[in-house]
This record gives C-alpha cells, sequence and structure tokens, in this order.
C-alpha cells in the first residue's frame, strides 16, 4: 500500500503496507523498507459489557473475562485464578419521578383503582374505561397501568418481611410470539406472600442465583429452607453459592404455593388474549405480585390497598 500521507517514523519511507490490528483493535502499518511496525493510535480496549466488572472475593485484585456463555459470563482472577458468575440479565435502573403524575387530568383515586382491577379482577381496558363513571380512552388506562407497574419496580423490587424461615421456589414457561419466557417465584411458606420474582429468558443455575440474590438483597444472612420440585439449577446452585440453605425437595405437583399463583398468572394472560409487547412483561408480572400481596395483606379491602398505594406514590 502506497499512501503519501503515512511515512515510517524510523526510516521516512512511505512504502507501507497495513499489518492487522493489535490486540486493543488499533491498526498497524509495516515499513516495507526497515521492516519497522508501527500505528498511528493507541487506544485501550473497551469493556465488552456495560455491568462493572467484579473485584477478586479472595485477594481483592481485578479480574478478566474467562468465559461468556448465554446467560452468564465468567470472571477469573488474573493472579490468584478464583472465578466468579455475573449473571446478564441486572436490573435496568429505572428513573420515573412520582411528580409526573401531578400532570394527568384525573385524580391519583381512579388510576390506583383502575391498576388495581385491571391485575386482580382480569377487567380489560375498554371495560375499566366504562366502569370508572369517567370519560377516558381505554390506551389512556392502558398507559396508566404501564406506568405504575413501572414505578412498583422501583418501589418493590422486593417484597420483604419478617421471620422468613421456610419458603417455596419455582418457575413456569410462559410463550409469547412462540417464544419462551421462565417466571421465577419464591412464596414464603407461612404468609403465602410473593417474596420476590424474576422473568428470563432461560432456566439454568444462573437465574436461581438472581432469585435468590434478590432474596437475600436486603436480609441478613441466615439459614432457611428452600422447597422445590427437584430441578437440577436449584441443587447446584445451594451447593456452589448458597451453603447456609437447606434444600427440601418435594415431588411434582405438590408445591401448591408456588403453583397456586402461577395457575391465576396464566389466566391472567389467557384473558387478557397474550401480550402485543412482550417487552412489558415483566412490568406485568411485577404489577401483578405486588397487588397479590397487598390484596391478601388487607383481606381484599380496595380501599386500604388504594390507600396504601397512594401513600407510597406520594411519600416516595
Amino acid at each position: 500500500m502506497n499512501n503519501s500521507t503515512l511515512s515510517c517514523p524510523k526510516c521516512g519511507s512511505t512504502n507501507l503496507y497495513k499489518n492487522g490490528h493489535d490486540k486493543y483493535g488499533n491498526q498497524q502499518f509495516l515499513c516495507k523498507l526497515c521492516h519497522h511496525s508501527f500505528k498511528l493510535s493507541h487506544s485501550h480496549k473497551r469493556k465488552n459489557f456495560s455491568f462493572p466488572y467484579p473485584k477478586c472475593s479472595s485477594c481483592g485484585k481485578a479480574m478478566e473475562i474467562h468465559k461468556v456463555r448465554r446467560s452468564f459470563v465468567v470472571f477469573r482472577c488474573r493472579a490468584c485464578r478464583t472465578k466468579d458468575r455475573v449473571p446478564f440479565n441486572l436490573p435496568e435502573p429505572v428513573s420515573l419521578i412520582p411528580e409526573k403524575f401531578k400532570y394527568f387530568r384525573f385524580p391519583i383515586y381512579f388510576i390506583l383503582k383502575a391498576f388495581v382491577l385491571y391485575m386482580k379482577h382480569n377487567m380489560s381496558y375498554r371495560s375499566l374505561a366504562h366502569s370508572l363513571n369517567i370519560k377516558v380512552s381505554h390506551f389512556t388506562i392502558y398507559k396508566w397501568v404501564i406506568r405504575l407497574c413501572t414505578l412498583f419496580s422501583v418501589l418493590f423490587p422486593t417484597f420483604t418481611i419478617e421471620n422468613v424461615f421456610s419458603v417455596h421456589a419455582d418457575e413456569t414457561v410462559l410463550v409469547f410470539k412462540e417464544q419462551k419466557y421462565y417466571v421465577w417465584l419464591l412464596v414464603d411458606h407461612e404468609t403465602n406472600l410473593i417474596l420476590c420474582w424474576h422473568v428470563s429468558k432461560y432456566r439454568d443455575m444462573g437465574q436461581v442465583k438472581v432469585l435468590l440474590e434478590k432474596f437475600f438483597g436486603n436480609l441478613e444472612p441466615k439459614s432457611i429452607e428452600l422447597i422445590t420440585d427437584g430441578l437440577g439449577a436449584y441443587e447446584s446452585a445451594v451447593k456452589l453459592l448458597f451453603r447456609n440453605i437447606n434444600h427440601v425437595v418435594v415431588p411434582l405437583g405438590k408445591n401448591n404455593q408456588c403453583e397456586s399463583k402461577f395457575s391465576l398468572l396464566k389466566d391472567f394472560f389467557r384473558l387478557k388474549r397474550g401480550l402485543k409487547n412482550t417487552k412489558n412483561l415483566a412490568k406485568y408480572i411485577q404489577g401483578f405480585c405486588v397487588v397479590k400481596n397487598l390484596w391478601k395483606t388487607h383481606n381484599g379491602n380496595i380501599n386500604r390497598i388504594l390507600s396504601q398505594l397512594h401513600s407510597f406514590i406520594t411519600t416516595s
């Protein structure tokens, strides 16, 4: 390659040709006269992933990417060779200001009531528009529900209760537009409340890790009993990552605390005739779990539920 704009920094010759790239992706050149190799830019390598890379739990030094799998990345310490896994589907930061509700022309009471009726009684958007006794479009109610689901994903990332000693874990599959999505639930054995939830495209140990890390995020490490139906991913996660958990396996069809929630969830999507936008799947499940817990906590008193939701929004 003869290029008059480039010259060898050693001998000044312009008889050059391209000589590949370095490990950072910078173009290298080779002089045909003196065989000197050089490059014009010295930019560093870009990060392959946006999330922060972990530090080694043993020595505290930086870790490098060792393997990339479909649902997680394996990092390895450069010094002591300790390995760690980081899942891809980390929770994305959601920026939602509650003051945006003041721009609605309807009182917050109607917005919250439409949200609760949609999640609990499986009413359609058009049915809600006719039953609220206000002149409102069904598409407006759709925007109310999506915005509230997004808000509650910030206010209720998990449902924290005290004195949890035994939990049930299970997963189910939902199919939308010929794609499978797995919904994971963790339910308290005593109160039958949904403690945390997770949505993923895969069913492996990485998803179990995400579910259990959500549960232990706001709690002190303690010994609990985990009841599952025998999926191997639970056993692998308990042995490798969560040694303070006593894993109990029950026969298929006997994990009723989770299976009852899944039957209601599938009825919810069946009556809605599926989803047009699968990106809203996690938001709908978030709203479903929040309303389900509040409905059980307040014994179906909708006025108490609306007042508590209103206090959460105004004080957040």
